[in-house]
């Protein structure tokens, strides 16, 4: 079997390392004023391979869970995250995902790196945030992050 492929161990990646990174970059006194967003692109998309990559052979692993079907995921009032439509699955992820602090957390720290990335583009563009809200995605072709209006 491919080792890029095998399931069989779960994934353990070190969570949180961009958003490291981010404060290190804006604390950064010799740095130039500003962040540049194609930097933050960059790690944020390194950053998002490497949670589905983790996600995805926990879920495999520990909760006999894996895609297809696609499934997409978003955060709650209450604090966790939430499978959003229906999903054979939903139970499992939802219950999997939110007991398993390490990548509830990696999955919150995801969301505030990339609310920053839009934040950047809409004020580049002279636009809001209000009502924008993160999603995540798990597809067969990797974990992909993106936003809804939700007003």
């Amino acid at each position: 079997m491919n080792s890029a492929t095998d399931l069989s161990e779960p994934i353990v990646d070190q969570q949180g390392t961009t958003l490291l990174d981010l404060a290190r970059m804006v604390s950064d006194s010799g740095a130039q004023d500003g962040i540049e967003l194609s930097d933050l692109k960059s790690s944020a998309a390194n950053e998002l391979s490497r949670f589905g990559d983790d996600l995805a052979s926990h879920l495999a692993a520990h909760a006999q869970v894996h895609v297809p079907p696609a499934y997409q995921l978003r955060s709650t009032a209450q604090g966790q995250v939430a499978v959003i439509g229906d999903h054979p699955d939903k139970e499992k992820i939802e219950t999997y995902l939110n007991n398993d602090t390490r990548l509830l957390k990696w999955f919150k720290e995801l969301e505030v790196l990339f609310e920053i990335q839009r934040r950047l583009e809409l004020d580049a563009l002279g636009e809001s945030m209000q009502g924008q809200v993160f999603n995540l995605g798990m597809t067969s072709l990797g974990c992909i992050a993106f936003f809804t209006n939700e007003q």
